[in-house]
């Protein structure tokens, strides 16, 4: 095993035209790759990132762009990259890559008003075509749902169909990212179970890094300058591990974008 940890980036759409805070301009993504790139960080996908990982041969500084959701917007962040020798991957929500229809799931209805075509998904030539560009192309599940609030049966079904859509479309589908960046003990564990090598969260405090819940650090258009360098350094990543940053997310009341769990939700009535 190799002591390096990849620098895992977390993106969703790219468009300087749609204001939310999903969406970064190609002007932001291109500085923040053009800084890692001046600093010597390698880029691979999120897979061969952890298959390098555990082979013990992972460059000392290495970055993987992660792309959420699956935006055709991210074709831009894919022409962005490119400058600079660096691939992606990109987490596809399989419903919508196969209806077409414009993405949207609970919670972050707000994020995406106004969104229009912003809000159009990658299909799967488009998706297709990334991974013959050496993206990797992953498992975001079939809706999108919380997944750390589904029955055992649903649960499973969101990641197994998901992972055989992808790999029977693309080829094959080794990794995922959580839904909302959530994932417990129990959901980590389904995943291993339906057959992925790794997949990863997106939380402000990074509370564990084992295969199946890697943290990925949350990137957006303000991320320049002297924050950027902050963020990415080996100081800003270990900030949050820190006891610190655990703290403060205990303290932390719960996002309004995170869909209550059913628990909590009123009852239906008929």
């Amino acid at each position: 095993m190799s002591g390096h940890r990849p620098l895992v980036l977390a993106y969703h759409a790219t468009s300087a035209a749609w204001s939310s805070p999903l969406a970064i301009s190609q002007e932001a993504l291109d500085h923040q790759a053009g800084h890692l790139r001046r600093r010597g960080y390698a880029g691979l996908t999120f897979a061969e990132a952890e298959r390098r990982r555990g082979e013990g041969t992972l460059p000392p500084r290495t970055v993987v762009f992660s792309f959420d959701d699956g935006y055709a917007s991210t074709l831009r962040a894919a022409d962005v990259l490119a400058r600079h020798g660096y691939p992606g991957t990109v987490f596809v929500v399989t419903r919508f890559a196969d209806s077409g229809e414009p993405l949207r799931w609970e919670g972050i209805e707000h994020e995406l008003a106004g969104g229009g075509e912003e809000l159009d998904p990658l299909g799967w030539d488009d998706l297709a075509a990334l991974a013959g560009r050496g993206w990797e192309v992953g498992s975001h599940t079939v809706t999108h749902p919380l997944l750390t609030g589904l029955s055992d049966a649903e649960l499973e079904r969101e990641l197994v169909e998901s992972r055989t859509t992808v790999a029977e479309r693309l080829g094959g589908c080794t990794t995922i990212a959580y839904p909302y960046g959530q994932a417990d003990a129990r959901v980590a564990a389904a995943a291993a179970a339906a057959g992925y090598t790794a997949a990863c969260t997106l939380t402000g405090a990074h509370l564990a890094d084992e295969p199946h819940l890697r943290p990925r650090v949350n990137m957006t258009g303000a991320d320049t300058g002297r924050r950027l360098a902050l963020k990415v350094s080996p100081a800003g990543v270990g900030l949050r591990r820190s006891a610190a940053a655990r703290t403060v997310r205990r303290r932390r009341r719960r996002r309004d974008w995170l869909p209550a769990p059913a628990s909590e939700r009123e009852p239906t009535v008929p």
